[in-house]
């Protein structure tokens, strides 16, 4: 029986009921040079691809579940070997993702792999020891934590944080291509008298409308955030100055138009920038501030540039 990582390193045998969280092959080259053979696995290794650990022993073993990718992988480890070029403490690794999720509504499992050469007891040679993890779960635990970092909790739209950097890197393609974005930034008009008159559990539902609102207008290219309070910012790829007015003119209009839970009809004042040379984030956030601000004096319920 085959040890795992930690006791193959320490040379500790392991015993072939005790559990373990990855699964390992020992592995060897053909004394004749023409392909990898499975010299012994662990009992997560067999359950992990099927089948018995007698069909195992011998057999060639799989790194990866793609066929042609695996064939190419133990080529690549044969000619390796063969050339001498693997000495001991070598090592390979790589993801795996399963060929389908083991339920249809499931992820596909991804593996964690890697080949090391080791010396190990009971072998007069150094072996290949192949040593597999599932870690999906953790992918998505840290899928799960990025997507709670960068969104906002009330709204489901991103948040403030995530679209300064896509601010920035906007600004970025800008310097290089030459390539145009504006940005819309809009704020409910009179929401404190929403919120003294109907309570914060209804200001609350009028945000959350909003956000579904403004995604349902927005074309696929752009970014919409909760930039704080009642406020919303829109970034606005490949638009001019003037397709950013009109944009933000549409969404005025749907928002007037539009039933909010709990409350009397909804108005917003938006400003509108286009992105300019050598602008910076700070730079364009004044200006579009500057503009909201611009609409709000002048009336609110409209659009300014």
């Amino acid at each position: 029986m085959v040890e795992t990582q930690q006791e193959i390193e320490q040379g500790v045998p392991l015993p072939l009921s005790e559990p373990s969280s990855q699964a390992v092959a020992v592995l060897s080259g053909l004394p004749d040079g023409k392909g990898i053979r499975i010299l012994d696995v662990s009992a997560e290794y067999v359950q992990f691809w099927g089948g018995e650990r007698d069909h195992w022993l011998g057999a060639e073993p799989k790194i990866v579940h793609q066929a042609s990718a695996n064939k190419q992988l133990l080529n690549q480890l044969n000619s390796a070997l063969s050339c001498g070029k693997l000495s001991l403490g070598c090592s390979m690794s790589g993801l795996d993702y399963a060929d389908e999720a083991p339920r249809s509504n499931g992820p596909r499992p991804r593996i964690e792999w890697r080949v090391t050469v080791m010396s190990m007891p009971g072998y007069a040679d150094n072996v290949l020891v192949l040593v597999q993890c599932d870690i999906t779960k953790r992918v998505e635990e840290e899928a799960e934590l990025k997507r709670l970092a960068t969104t906002d909790m009330l709204t489901g739209l991103m948040n403030r944080s995530r679209f300064d950097h896509l601010l920035k890197h906007e600004l970025g393609r800008l310097n290089r291509y030459v390539r145009p974005f504006s940005l819309i930034m809009l704020d409910i008009d009179y929401f404190k008298a929403i919120n003294d008159s109907q309570g914060h559990d209804v200001g609350d539902q009028v945000l959350r409308a909003l956000a579904t609102l403004l995604e349902a207008n927005l074309r696929t290219a752009d970014y919409c955030a909760r930039w704080g309070g009642e406020e919303f910012m829109i970034l606005a790829p490949e638009t001019s100055l003037k397709q950013a007015a009109q944009l933000a003119e549409k969404i005025r209009q749907r928002i007037g138009r539009a039933a909010f839970p709990g409350a009397e009809r909804v108005t917003v004042s938006l400003g509108v920038t286009e992105a300019a040379a050598n602008d910076t984030p700070k730079s364009m956030m004044k200006r579009v501030d500057n503009a909201l601000y611009q609409a709000k004096e002048s009336g609110r319920d409209r659009v300014a540039c």
